[in-house]
């Protein structure tokens, strides 16, 4: 049997591969994991990489008047190259939460869908859709997704990446000793809960490349929407995780 400590290194191993795997497909639209805060979906397949370990991803479009379809797919990561059977929530509701309905996407090896739709809607409804993990396991679990919305549908323009930056995050990379979560600021600073200070900067608005700096530390790294900022050469390699 393996002892306490082995199987501690083992699930640690574990969820270094499950993130590793998650991670390789980066996002191509702008996630939220704020639900009073959700991104504006765009036009075509909003891709995306959703986790039990960061948490559901929210977004919102403008529906109706007349037919909407809402067309899902997930396919789950894989654990040491073999598919792990989970299942994706994928709810729509109204701003007001009036109604909502979900649909559950479960996936092994092959990917699942599921399609959304309502005919003949009477006004134009700004509409929530949220992409929700499984919870709990020790290991990462989650998938890559794709929603796409048509029919009578609008969508409001993306967030800039400046803007997409600004929010609460968690250092998953220690420097200098700060382990305290940070908040990104919209006048481009930054300030741990410790007290400490810095700025960030957009270097490439296209690649969302920024640059960090406080104290001596001076970090060039890539925003994935509804994940963090992520080394620039290694998107598995998380520095700042988003937690709002």
């Amino acid at each position: 049997m393996y002892s306490q400590r082995c199987r501690g290194i083992l699930r640690r191993h574990l969820c270094l591969i499950a993130s590793f795997s998650a991670l390789l497909v980066c996002s191509s639209a702008a996630q939220s994991l704020d639900p009073e805060k959700p991104a504006p979906m765009k036009a075509g397949p909003n891709r995306g990489t959703v986790d039990n370990f960061v948490g559901p991803n929210y977004f919102y479009f403008w529906a109706g008047p007349g037919d909407v379809k809402v067309h899902a797919t997930f396919k789950s990561m894989t654990l040491f190259g073999n598919g792990m059977r989970t299942s994706l929530t994928v709810e729509l509701s109204d701003e007001k939460k009036s109604w909502h309905v979900q649909k559950v996407i479960t996936s092994l090896n092959e990917a699942g869908e599921t399609t959304f739709t309502a005919d003949k809607m009477k006004e134009k409804t700004k509409t929530i859709v949220a992409v929700i993990p499984p919870s709990g396991a020790l290991v990462r679990t989650g998938g890559d997704y794709e929603v796409e919305a048509t029919g009578a549908v609008k969508f409001d323009p993306e967030p800039s990446a400046a803007e997409l930056i600004v929010g609460l995050y968690t250092p998953s990379s220690i420097y200098e000793n700060e382990d305290s979560a940070v908040k990104f600021n919209p006048d481009g600073s930054l300030e741990f809960a410790s007290g400490t200070q810095g700025k960030w900067k957009l270097f490439d608005a296209g690649q969302r490349i920024f640059t960090v700096s406080f104290r001596s530390t001076r970090l060039s790294l890539k925003l994935l929407p509804g994940r963090g900022l992520v080394q620039t050469n290694d998107p598995s390699s998380i520095v700042f995780q988003r937690q709002r």
